[in-house]
């Protein structure tokens, strides 16, 4: 079906019935459907996994939440779907320090052909946290911030930076919790507490 079809179209399980169960109208029961099991395909004669395969082997069960996994069994026939496959790519990337596409997922789903993908991409480079700069009095502006002041001194008192939003609130609110939220966020970004003195 893979062939054929897009991929969100490719049923994630097929379940075997001799019969549909059917209500007393006729119609299907989806209630008395059985719920598909996990796949345990696993392939008898895998070889022994590498040690990229086995943290990729750990990452799968994490993310599909199964017990076992294969080196050649099949991300998707094990439960895998978009969302989850969003998880792992973004767990791989952060375990590996690789730039992972979605992509790369839906065109190597077992453990085998992602671990070669991955071993073919170049390594990201990690950049060091930007230092806390101890700082005594005043900041020069930034460039935008210059800017900003510029156009306050051509036109004084004009809301050119403001936004006005209109919110419909139903229901109760708690003034004093929307207050504290408003500050924590102001304390948190300084650029909302700045101000300019000449």
């Amino acid at each position: 079906l893979r062939a054929r079809l897009p991929e969100y179209m490719v049923p994630a399980a097929f379940v075997g019935l001799e019969a549909l169960p059917l209500t007393t109208n006729g119609k299907v029961d989806r209630r008395e459907l059985p719920a598909p099991t996990a796949s345990t395909s696993s392939r008898e004669d895998d070889a022994p996994l590498t040690p990229l395969q086995e943290q990729l082997a750990a990452l799968f069960r994490e993310v599909l939440r199964v017990e076992r996994v294969g080196a050649h069994d099949d991300f998707f026939d094990l439960g895998g779907h978009s969302l989850l496959a969003t998880q792992l790519v973004t767990r791989v990337a952060a375990r590996f320090g690789v730039d992972l596409p979605l992509r790369t997922l839906f065109e190597a789903p077992t453990l085998v052909q992602l671990s070669e993908r991955i071993q073919a991409l170049p390594s990201r480079t990690v950049t060091p946290p930007i230092p806390t700069v101890p700082r005594e009095g005043d900041l020069p502006l930034s460039f935008a911030q210059q800017r900003m002041w510029f156009l306050e001194q051509l036109e004084p008192g004009q809301a050119l930076y403001n936004i006005p939003l209109a919110l419909r609130l139903t229901g109760a609110l708690d003034v004093e919790v929307l207050r504290r939220t408003f500050a924590e966020i102001v304390l948190r970004h300084e650029p909302l507490r700045t101000t300019f003195l000449e």
